[in-house]
């Protein structure tokens, strides 16, 4: 019986540091490094601070990683959006919700070209919201 209990422990443990482990490799940000070296240390601060301040602040972090996602797909960027994703989904995120996330960012860009293309008036535009 101690020698299941000390193997139970044992695994647990051993996962915690696996844990720990692949926490510190997802969270190491080769983004500092490409910064000049005169500032890396602000950008070390910066990102840290979003971490933890924004992507873990008032918004709970699966919905912090869907805005992300949208805004990604509204910038085009195809680093951002794989990251993004893969963000959401490890917080809960739902393949429904990455895809309303998706359609989120494109029903902004529809509406956005479609004001700005037929330059509508942008006082008549914020009249609507009174």
């Amino acid at each position: 019986m101690k020698i299941m209990l000390f193997t139970v422990i044992a695994f647990f443990c051993a996962n915690a540091l696996a844990d720990d482990h692949m926490r510190d490799v997802k969270t190491a940000n080769p983004f500092i490094e490409m910064h000049p070296k005169a500032v890396q240390p602000a950008a070390d601060a910066y990102y840290k601070a979003v971490e933890e301040k924004v992507f873990n602040g008032a918004i709970p972090v699966k919905y912090a990683q869907l805005a992300a996602l949208s805004a990604s797909v509204a910038m085009k960027c195809e680093y951002c959006i794989p990251a993004h994703t893969s963000f959401a989904v490890a917080a809960g995120a739902t393949e429904e919700e990455v895809k309303t996330a998706v359609a989120i960012a494109a029903d902004v860009a529809l509406n956005s070209s479609m004001l700005y293309g037929t330059q509508f008036d942008m006082d008549e535009f914020l009249k609507m919201f009174e």
